[in-house]
């Protein structure tokens, strides 16, 4: 039985990766498409699909197909604004990524992933080393601060001032975090945000728990 649904897994990978290439050669990449010769390498995923492009050099750049979403979504019937265009890792105008969602919720979170602290040097599409280097350690304890002010000038105005902004900084914060734990020592991570003011009481659960950061006055927390 395992080794029938292994290859009935395998069959059916191949068959929406072929439906996926069938779909971009006849209504994209064909000879009256928005992107008319591309050619396109991709991936089934559980959320959708996402691909490598490779254009016509000379012909179309990254922008042809960022302006071809609409008709990426129509091609594979995703919702409107599903359709994610990104540059590629060799960062070159004839090569572009693609992500196609089964949800716009999921696609909106992936355009809205928090910056790494890696991002910021421009190395987030490079293997990130061991250890983390002293720069990544200067961003996140920036980060950490700004977060904490956010944080504090919400508390004392009793209520959410620049929601935009405050959802953001936490959200490069958890990111920054959880990317410098596993390549710095133990407690360097937990003493760039002591130092810069944030405690247990402003993070989730799940990152308060890991840091084990100290809570104002010994108070536990509330249960959900």
């Amino acid at each position: 039985m395992a080794w029938h649904d292994e290859h009935a897994r395998h069959q059916r990978y191949r068959d929406e990766r072929d439906r996926i290439v069938e779909l971009w050669s006849l209504q994209l990449a064909g000879p009256s498409g928005p992107l008319a010769g591309a050619i396109l390498d991709p991936a089934p995923l559980p959320i959708g699909w996402c691909g490598q492009v490779q254009l016509v050099p000379g012909r179309h750049s990254i922008r042809d197909v960022q302006e071809a979403a609409p008709a990426i979504e129509s091609a594979y019937g995703t919702p409107r604004d599903a359709v994610v265009v990104e540059e590629s890792r060799t960062g070159t105008a004839d090569q572009a990524f693609v992500w196609a969602f089964h949800t716009t919720s999921a696609a909106d979170h992936h355009r809205n992933r928090p910056m790494s602290t890696r991002d910021v040097h421009g190395r987030g599409n490079e293997p990130a080393p061991p250890r983390a280097e002293p720069w990544e350690s200067e961003h996140l304890a920036d980060w950490a601060g700004k977060y904490a002010f956010s944080y504090t000038r919400t508390r004392a105005i009793g209520g959410v001032s620049g929601v935009s902004r405050f959802v953001r900084r936490l959200a490069r914060l958890r990111g920054g975090i959880l990317d410098l734990l596993p390549r710095t020592d133990p407690g360097h991570v937990q003493h760039i945000l002591t130092e810069k003011g944030v405690t247990s009481e402003m993070l989730p659960d799940d990152l308060a728990e890991i840091l084990e950061l100290p809570r104002r006055g010994g108070q536990d927390r509330q249960p959900h």
